[in-house]
């Protein structure tokens, strides 16, 4: 394969490595993760055409995991408080919300997801962030930021933030045409096989939009980026979503893309472009904190029927609502300027078949928020919080 380091300066010959193929559309490949949420593990993405990565190379690559300790995807340090991952591993559209933080956890400073050692970080979500806007994979807009509720000890070696490319990065030519940029992750390394204990790695040549589109037979938009590794085997597979897209280039390492999609663990890989993403990182991610805004404890609400709450806020750059606790089954709906109904509303939680209940709105605005927990079996004594960054 080829090495990461040769990425600058690069060849106007790495051109013909880019070979075009027609491919049908598919979310991924393999075998769902024993005791993952169903969406979050079909959207997990390996490394096809793979090898190992050294101890130490990536430190900024987590795998996030169920709290059986199931991989489900990959991630990106932000800061001792933040991971960027794909939208597709935590379930979030533009009215489903993700799932509730504390079923799933990171985990930092490790080649191996079942060794124990030293180095290794584990840390609980507290909250969830997705890119605001309608999403989907295949159009882009596929990117959320995860806030843990253990910080994260940044070493520099074992465990590392990575900067995010800027526009001035892309101007810079990191993202240009024909550089070879690296990725890894624990994804497959044949289509539905198992998923590796080691991390993998694989390095791939950069495409323009008009190539990969070609390639794909559908259009890119903006925020996306292809890279083919065809000429070499090299294709992401179940396992590798969300997980980092690294150049080397004039300024050091930095993050170009965020893995997101291909057609059934075969090139071209499409990535979230992490410049389209830098706005929304550096709006949220400085915000180390939250400040609950109202607590409910010892909610109620009958079969077929509602518990109410409103508050009144500011414009906030998140707003989260979490249920958790109690018995029974409750489904949270949370609505701008109007209690919410089984039918209109800005967030529905996931049927979980319990009282684990998760809304997250970014850029949320200020005004009368209102929210509504219904009973699809009689729910007694849960608790509902509502907060904001600041």
């Amino acid at each position: 394969m080829t090495s990461p380091r040769s990425s600058f300066p690069w060849s106007p010959s790495l051109r013909a490595t880019v070979a075009l193929g027609f491919l049908s559309l598919g979310a991924g490949c393999g075998p769902e993760a024993v005791g993952a949420p169903p969406a979050v593990a079909q959207a997990a993405q390996p490394l096809l055409g793979a090898t190992p990565a050294a101890a130490g190379e990536f430190p900024w690559m987590v795998s996030l995991q169920d709290q059986a300790g199931n991989h489900l995807c990959g991630g990106t340090i932000i800061n001792t408080h933040w991971v960027l991952t794909s939208r597709q591993c935590v379930l979030g559209s533009s009215i489903v919300s993700p799932p509730h933080p504390s079923t799933l956890r990171v985990v930092a400073g490790s080649n191996s997801l079942t060794a124990t050692s030293s180095t290794r970080q584990v840390s609980t979500l507290l909250d969830i962030v997705p890119f605001p806007g309608a999403w989907d994979a295949t159009q882009g807009n596929d990117a959320a930021l995860l806030h843990v509720l253990t910080p994260l000890v940044l070493d520099g070696t074992t465990v590392a933030a990575l900067p995010v490319a800027t526009a001035a990065d892309v101007t810079a030519g990191y993202t240009t045409p024909g550089v070879i940029a690296t990725l890894s992750g624990w994804g497959q390394t044949t289509p539905g096989g198992a998923i590796p204990d080691a991390l993998m790695k694989m390095s791939v040549p950069l495409m323009s939009n008009a190539d990969a589109s070609l390639a794909l037979g559908q259009p890119l938009t903006a925020d996306q980026l292809g890279a083919d590794g065809s000429a070499q085997g090299n294709a992401f597979c179940a396992g590798d979503v969300g997980g980092p897209l690294v150049v080397d280039g004039p300024s050091g390492k930095k993050l170009v893309g965020v893995a997101s999609y291909n057609l059934g663990c075969s090139a071209p890989n499409i990535f979230e472009r992490a410049a389209y993403l830098k706005g929304f990182i550096d709006y949220v991610t400085p915000r180390l904190k939250t400040a609950p805004r109202v607590t409910q404890n010892y909610v109620n609400a009958p079969q077929g029927g509602w518990k109410h709450y409103s508050l009144t806020m500011p414009s906030a750059p998140s707003f989260v609502v979490a249920m958790q606790k109690g018995t029974g089954n409750g489904t949270l709906y949370v609505r701008y300027g109007a209690p919410p109904t089984l039918t209109n509303y800005d967030c529905r939680s996931g049927d979980t078949g319990s009282n684990l209940e998760y809304c997250s709105f970014t850029y949320a605005a200020g005004g009368d928020w209102f929210i509504g927990v219904y009973g699809e079996t009689a729910v007694v004594n849960a608790t509902v919080l509502g907060r904001t960054f600041y």
